[in-house]
């Protein structure tokens, strides 16, 4: 009963929260939004460094946050303050550099023993999550971003939450399909896709100016965007079970931690851009 309680107050008051800040401080394409992103990439970073520690080498804390945040930081500069895109560019290949600048200062010490974990774990914290939150932070420069961002949100946290609700009340037969991640179910998966394209089907009905074109479209993006969803939760489990972990952290009732939160929207949101994009042309 606790677990569905604090489930349901993350999807009652934790999500409007979140589309309040869209709502409601759209100034400088929504610098409210994005300071939020960035502090919860520091706190995913926090994590994934400590995940990774538990089985790898690991570069030290603070400069691991440092270079993980470049981008999104780059991405930040970009949407609120004017600064070109070519600052995204270019803090890519700075944090790139830096992540083999560590090692190279680590070589000096004539530790290599350990250096493709140091140097694997470093991209890794650049890569996941710094560079996939920048794609939230660059839609907010779209026309509409309000309407878009809000659409992806529920398209997201519907197939998280209504995967959840198909699977305590009909997945208790068809559970153990993924190794990783045994308490999921057929009927959890069905669940994802139901949402997604309730919430897409929603978006498209009462903002046709903004979705224009024909259903199939709106199709292709919901099945994508769970699909995406779904994978990057398991993604984050089977990390976690390298790790040998339960949750990434203890931060959010009911969720575990930032990154246990945070997964489906990490892997989504490339993917929501991409698409929306192409068939929407937001």
């Amino acid at each position: 009963m606790r677990k569905i309680i604090e489930r349901l107050l993350l999807f009652f008051i934790g999500l409007p929260l979140i589309l309040a800040s869209v709502f409601f401080f759209p100034q400088r394409h929504y610098l409210l939004l994005n300071i939020e992103l960035i502090v919860f990439t520091l706190l995913a970073i926090i994590e994934m460094r400590g995940m990774l520690a538990a089985r790898f080498a690991v570069f030290p804390l603070p400069l691991l946050m440092l270079t993980g945040v470049m981008i999104p930081l780059a991405a930040v500069l970009y949407a609120s303050f004017g600064f070109p895109y070519r600052l995204i560019t270019f803090s890519i290949a700075i944090a790139s550099v830096l992540v083999l600048f560590l090692e190279f200062v680590q070589g000096m010490k004539g530790d290599f023993d350990r250096s493709l974990e140091r140097i694997l774990t470093g991209f890794a914290v650049v890569l996941y999550p710094g560079y996939l939150a920048m794609y939230l932070t660059i839609m907010t420069k779209w026309d509409n971003a309000g309407i878009v961002l809000s659409l992806f949100l529920l398209m997201v946290f519907g197939c998280d939450s209504i995967a959840w609700l198909f699977g305590v009340l009909l997945g208790k037969n068809n559970r153990g399909i993924i190794p990783a991640s045994p308490n999921k179910s057929v009927a959890g998966f069905i669940g994802g896709y139901v949402g997604t394209f309730l919430a897409g089907g929603l978006g498209q009905y009462f903002f046709p100016e903004v979705f224009a074109g024909p259903l199939w479209k709106m199709g292709v993006l919901a099945l994508m965007t769970a699909t995406a969803s779904i994978v990057g939760d398991i993604i984050e489990s089977i990390m976690k079970r390298s790790a040998g972990i339960k949750d990434s952290g203890a931060l959010i009732p009911g969720r575990g931690g930032v990154l246990d939160s945070i997964d489906s929207i990490l892997l989504a949101a490339p993917v929501f851009y991409i698409l929306g994009d192409f068939l929407f042309g937001l």
